[in-house]
């Protein structure tokens, strides 16, 4: 095997040292900010959730979860039920073409109030560190992919989007579960986080939007919301899985 000129081994050790510290610049900053640590070292977050998409509501209930979204529960409105106990999910009163929409939320909804906390978890990739347009300004961000085997939709991908205080603003993402990177990447999304308060000294935005989105423009037409209320930490949860419950697998598409 040919070996490299020291030159280029020494250039590409330089590259990788300064992605790493850009990285690791542009993570902690928004770590540290929400309070991490703090946030990690709490047992469990409840909170309750109203989805609405295009009008329509989509979920309704109570969400309880580990900080870093090991367990986590749903219970609707309607007196259903989602549970991941850390390695599967299950399901109670969950109609059949629902089960695909149950993965989903049982994932999606507790990680996008935690993403914060998960800039950097195992499999996380980060490049394209760069201002980029967000509303009437241009906020620090940069992109967030996945290696292969992440997670249910190692496809997906985000960018991050922070202000001066190193305050998470949103993130533009794609959603490949159900159909691919390539059909999801012809209309991104963005999610933005509004009216951040305080509990136990962390804070959490109880009011999100979900927008159309392009590099160029940032954010546009508004397509949905999450309200979030009566958030707090508590100490004590039952993830028993519901007697008359089923496994969810995820599907293959």
């Amino acid at each position: 095997m040919k070996k490299l000129p020291i030159f280029i081994l020494l250039f590409i050790l330089i590259f990788n040292l300064s992605a790493q510290n850009k990285t690791e610049e542009f993570t902690s900053s928004i770590e540290t900010k929400h309070q991490k640590e703090i946030f990690m070292s709490k047992k469990y977050i409840t909170y309750d959730i109203d989805v609405k998409f295009g009008g329509n509501t989509h979920l309704v209930g109570t969400i309880i979860q580990e900080p870093g979204g090991g367990k986590i529960k749903i219970k609707k409105k309607d007196g259903s039920v989602i549970l991941f106990d850390g390695v599967n999910v299950y399901g109670k009163g969950i109609p059949t073409k629902a089960k695909g929409g149950a993965r989903f939320d049982i994932f999606t909804w507790p990680y996008f109030l935690g993403i914060s906390y998960k800039l950097n978890d195992e499999g996380t990739i980060w490049s394209d560190f760069s201002k980029q347009k967000w509303g009437s300004e241009k906020l620090s961000s940069g992109k967030l992919a996945f290696k292969s085997g992440t997670g249910d939709a190692p496809d997906d991908w985000y960018v991050v989007y922070k202000n001066e205080e190193n305050i998470l603003e949103g993130a533009a993402y794609i959603v490949s579960f159900g159909k691919g990177k390539k059909a999801a990447e012809k209309e991104p999304h963005a999610i933005k986080y509004n009216k951040y308060i305080t509990v136990d000294g962390i804070p959490v935005a109880t009011n999100w939007t979900f927008h159309m989105w392009t590099l160029k423009d940032g954010y546009t037409d508004t397509i949905g919301e999450v309200q979030l209320k009566n958030i707090k930490f508590v100490e004590k949860a039952d993830f028993t899985i519901p007697s008359g419950s089923e496994k969810i697998e995820n599907p293959k598409f």
